[in-house]
């Protein structure tokens, strides 16, 4: 027969390596004849048990051999296949016959990693599989070269995968041969008692129950039910990861202090074949044998097990010792029956002992994973269902989508079809494993977006990241393929859900190399294959499951059902055949898809980036990134621009001399755009305009000169230097006055007139705020295109109706807020609506209008949330902490103090300090309302000393006020520091001119003064 060639493939694999001790002097001491047969048994011995735990025989070198798990089809129990076959030939290999008084024994290293395969594979000896490339191999001989006699030590990734299924020994980091670094070694001791992943899972996890309580509920209601004496049937379905076993879990735990009984039968992979498994093993355990102990010894454990069950016959004694591998003498009992005989002794045997297990007492007996089931146990189960009802009895069944049950819903029968997870529990689990906080908010939003509520993926992915940044250190795992966000321990799963697709696994690597979506008519242009064998194919893949219809695309389009499941298919595949596919899915898409490349130019970026065509992928790099910034989608802004800058300063690129003016508009754009999605404070916002500044000085390019003159205006008024960016205004002004440029001008008085309205001077605010306005409406700056973030209507309004608040007319701060919703609401972008809302939010507070607080801030934290707005997220949750303490609807020192806090943290980790102060003072208020006096006190002169360190002075008086409260509350109102700090308040807010300020300041020194006559001011 002719070799059948496999193309080579990226594979997760794992390599064992087997090895005789001393071999070298048995062939020695030993006739060649007698070592050939000595090294045939030691080879067949190998090839049965390697075979038997799905592995496959690589090669056999002299006294050794190799084997792969997970090709070439993928396993999920790839890794634990092989640490079990390597105990299992550690056991052989010592009882074979020995030439020499010792027995034999064997050395074994054991590895799992990434590797390019490269298989020719006979037809007819289809085990033997090719040769592997990678440091995997070459890591699994080191480690058995490392073992000593009868040892088997495995890779730090083995060790991740199969650590709930086996007991290892650290043995630290060791030098190996070949390797630069020390690598973590673990010695497999033996299997624990645990069954399957899944159940390994659950006892080891230490998550919370997340998103699940609606389910919970039900079953501790059927179980309630079972406990009657109304006997139930439940069976939870869902894909792969979605919780089944968790909840199964979390219901034991649940019954631990209720007087019943449990039992647990698992299904697995391996034992599908192999006639009533679980109950097998259930057997073993309950009848107590220990590792090694000899049949007779456990046959009278098996006897005084049945008769405690009231199994006493001969016959089901001898059906059972079968079952379980126990071989006594003359089985006459069983003499003359026929297998279907026996069979039928063997299940009334067991259903019996079940019966007799209950007792007539609430029981519960949980059989996990019935996709797996054999058919022998299943009808056991189905015997067991159909007598359910008549007792206090239980039955929690899980299993895959795939698995069709036999018993229809009915009153004792409930089928919960588990969904997935939506994104705040996911975002929940994210942050259980994160308490320290070392995933960013950026980073968790991708985790999350790429594990589709499936809450293993999310636990794995979060794990695997947060490893990968502690190793690396923040860019750790920032690769841009998604294959950095496949966890070790899911690869095998995924890799084998797409093994199993046969000829439509090549059409998955196109679809995958085109993205999570696609239309069937980019596919079809790509893949140039007949129609009928494509929507063959199509077929096979939605009938997977691995695709399905996609209903955010216009046509016939389609979508993996899972992002990972996409990424392992995109990542099995060499990277020079992703590059060619990258190179005709970018000329399709320029040639033949120009509506879709003016909608959505980062597609045609992103194919000729991963195609190595620099040069081309960077114009459209930049359109993307000006595309996200007009519709205020700073994070896909900077992405995009970043990405284009990247690509820029790349070596390739730099031959190519492309113009510096390039340059300088893409840090300009992407300075804006991070500081629309991070805040003008973050730092690398201002390094960037230094730079942009820079460059544009010896490039004398003037219109660059003054969008980096408004954004190092920006940076400062968020960091609160002030002077500074007055300063910055003022340049932005005269360039107004020299070339009266109308964009010049709109922008220019916007950002002198917003830096006076914080220090305070009233008067110029409203001047230059009202001809920023003007201008505005006059050159119909809604068709202008700013360089800043945001626009600067937006900007004035909300400035001046904070201006307005401050100095009356008191009337006309709503109307001028309801001129900047309005033009929030015509230019359509969520940026604006959210820097709109959070000014009005700022004047509820003022206001006093708490209940009108909570509904904005609530509305701004969704959009904040959705859209990835930090900055004002933050200053939200301040604020609602405020409200709710303030509108009587939470604990002050408790969830309310709690909020806001959070709030202030976020604020000053993304270095926001505008307003830092007036924000403290409310917060010492929340101290003060609980009754914490000392952290009142220290709260309000922290405020105090912010708000005179940054100049603002428009909240001086603001901050008095409050200071006057904390100490009525703390002292009494007759106090006179409480008089002293509302008339420097009032004394600020009249040299403000600040007349609605002096109006709210007077009327609470009446109230004090009245108060100091009789009653509580507070």
């Amino acid at each position: 027969m002719k070799p059948v060639k496999r193309p080579p493939e990226r594979r997760q694999v794992t390599v064992l390596f087997c090895d005789l001790v001393n071999s070298t002097t048995m062939a020695e001491q030993l006739d060649p004849e007698e070592l050939m047969e000595l090294v045939e048994s030691y080879y067949a011995i190998c090839d049965d048990i390697v075979s038997s735990h799905s592995g496959y025989m690589a090669q056999y070198l002299g006294d050794g051999i190799l084997a792969y798990f997970g090709y070439p089809d993928a396993s999920e129990e790839a890794a634990p296949n092989a640490v079990r076959a390597g105990l299992r030939l550690r056991d052989a290999i010592r009882r074979l016959p020995s030439p020499t008084a010792e027995p034999l024994r064997c050395r074994i290293g054991i590895a799992t990693g990434s590797v390019v395969a490269t298989s020719i594979r006979d037809i007819e000896t289809p085990h033997k599989a090719g040769l592997m490339m990678g440091k995997t191999p070459n890591l699994a001989a080191r480690l058995q070269s490392e073992a000593g006699p009868d040892q088997i030590l495995v890779s730090e990734s083995t060790h991740r995968i199969t650590r709930e299924l086996f007991h290892h020994q650290s043995l630290g980091a060791k030098e190996l041969k070949g390797f630069h670094q020390a690598m973590p070694v673990y010695a497999v001791l033996e299997e624990t008692d645990v069954s399957c992943r899944s159940q390994a899972r659950w006892k080891t996890s230490d998550l919370p129950l997340i998103g699940r309580q609606q389910e919970m509920e039900l079953l501790l209601k059927a179980w309630q039910s079972a406990s009657r004496g109304q006997g139930q049937l439940v069976l939870l379905q869902g894909e792969a990861g979605i919780g089944k076993s968790h909840l199964v879990g979390e219901l034991k735990r649940s019954l631990l202090e209720q007087g019943h009984r449990q039992m647990s039968w698992y299904c697995g992979p391996n034992t599908r074949e192999s006639t009533l498994h679980p109950i097998a093993e259930q057997i073993k355990k309950t009848a107590g044998f220990e590792k090694g102990e000899a049949d007779g010894s456990r046959q009278q454990k098996l006897a005084r097990m049945m008769e405690r069950y009231g199994a006493t016959e001969a016959s089901s004694l001898e059906v059972l010792a079968d079952l379980i591998g126990l071989r006594g003498g003359h089985q006459s009992a069983l003499d003359g029956l026929t297998p279907e005989k026996k069979r039928q002794i063997r299940l009334d045997t067991l259903l019996a002992m079940v019966q007799a297990w209950s007792d007539g007492q609430p029981s519960l007996i949980v059989v996990e994973d019935l996709h797996w089931i054999d058919p022998t146990t299943l009808e056991l189960l189905d015997r067991l269902i159909s007598t359910a009802h008549q007792h206090p009895l239980m039955v929690l069944a899980t299993a895959r989508p795939e698995f069709q049950a036999p018993w229809p819903p009915g009153d004792n029968c409930a089928h919960l079809h588990l969904k997935r997870l939506d994104r705040t529990a996911s975002e929940l689990i994210c942050s259980c494993l994160n308490p320290d906080e070392a995933l960013s908010p950026q980073l968790t939003r991708r985790i999350v977006e790429r594990c589709d509520g499936i809450p293993l993926f999310v636990e794995e992915t979060t794990k695997s990241m947060l490893e990968q940044l502690r190793a690396n250190g923040p860019s750790g795992g920032d690769g841009g393929d998604g294959s950095d966000l496949i966890p070790e321990t899911l690869h095998d799963s995924l890799a084998a859900r797409l093994d199993r697709l046969g000829p439509a696994r090549s059409l998955a690597s196109i679809a995958a190399v085109i993205g999570r979506s696609f239309t069937y008519e980019l596919l079809e242009a790509v893949s140039s294959q007949p129609e009928a064998w494509l929507r063959e194919q199509m077929d096979a893949l939605l009938v997977s499951g691995l695709l399905q219809f996609s209903e955010q695309t216009a046509g016939e389009a389609y979508e993996f059902k899972h992002a990972l499941i996409r990424d392992t298919a995109y990542e099995t595949m060499l990277k020079r055949d992703r590059q060619t596919l990258h190179e005709q899915i970018a000329r399709t898409l320029s040639g033949q898809f120009h509506e879709l490349v003016d909608a959505e130019p980062q597609l045609l970026a992103h194919h000729y980036t991963r195609a190595g065509s620099f040069e081309q992928a960077i114009p459209h790099w930049i359109s993307a990134g000006r595309k996200s910034s007009d519709m205020a989608s700073h994070e896909e802004a900077v992405q995009h621009f970043q990405t284009a800058l990247d690509l820029l300063r790349h070596e390739a690129c730099r031959r190519e001399g492309l113009p510096a003016s390039l340059e300088l508009n893409l840090l300009l754009g992407l300075a804006m755009s991070l500081a629309g999605s991070r805040s003008y404070s973050a730092p690398e916002v201002g390094q960037i305009l230094e730079e942009s500044r820079t460059l544009a000085e010896r490039l004398e390019d003037s219109q660059s000169s003054f969008a980096i003159l408004r954004g190092i205006c920006n940076f400062c008024i968020v960091s609160c230097d002030l002077d500074n960016a007055e300063r910055s205004a003022g340049e932005c002004l005269q360039r107004w006055d020299q070339g009266r440029d109308p964009i010049h001008g709109i922008e220019a008085h916007f950002s002198i007139g917003y830096v006076h309205y914080v220090k305070g001077s009233m008067a110029l605010a409203r001047q230059h705020l009202t001809q920023s306005i003007d201008l505005y409406r006059l050159h119909e700056g809604w068709d202008l295109g700013f360089p800043s973030t945001h626009d600067p209507m937006t900007g004035s309004l909300t400035a001046l109706a904070m201006v307005e608040q401050a100095c009356g007319p008191p009337d006309q701060v709503a109307a001028t807020l309801e001129q900047a919703r309005q033009h929030a609401e015509r230019l359509g972008r969520n940026y604006e609506t959210v820097y709109t809302l959070s000014h009005e939010l700022l004047i509820h507070v003022l206001q006093g209008r708490y209940l009108e607080a909570i509904a904005l801030s609530d509305t701004i934290l969704g959009i904040s949330d959705a859209y990835g707005y930090l900055t004002w997220r933050a200053i939200a949750k301040v604020y609602k902490g405020v409200a709710l303490a303030h509108a009587g609807q939470a604990e002050p020192g408790g969830e309310a103090l709690s909020i806001a806090l959070e709030g202030m943290r976020e604020q000053q980790r993304l270095g926001v300090m505008t307003l830092e102060g007036f924000r403290l003072a409310e917060i010492a208020t929340l101290h003060s309302l609980a009754s914490s006096v000392s952290e009142a006190f220290a709260t309000i002169q922290a405020a105090a000393e912010a708000v005179r360190r940054s100049g603002e002075a428009y909240f001086m008086p603001l901050v008095h006020v409050r200071q006057a409260d904390v100490i009525a509350r703390a002292q009494g109102h007759d106090e006179p520091a409480v008089m002293e700090a509302l008339d420097q308040a009032l004394a600020i807010a009249r040299a403000l001119g600040a007349a609605s300020f002096e109006t709210m300041i007077n009327a609470k020194k009446q109230l004090y003064a009245r108060e100091r006559i009789g009653g509580s001011a507070l």
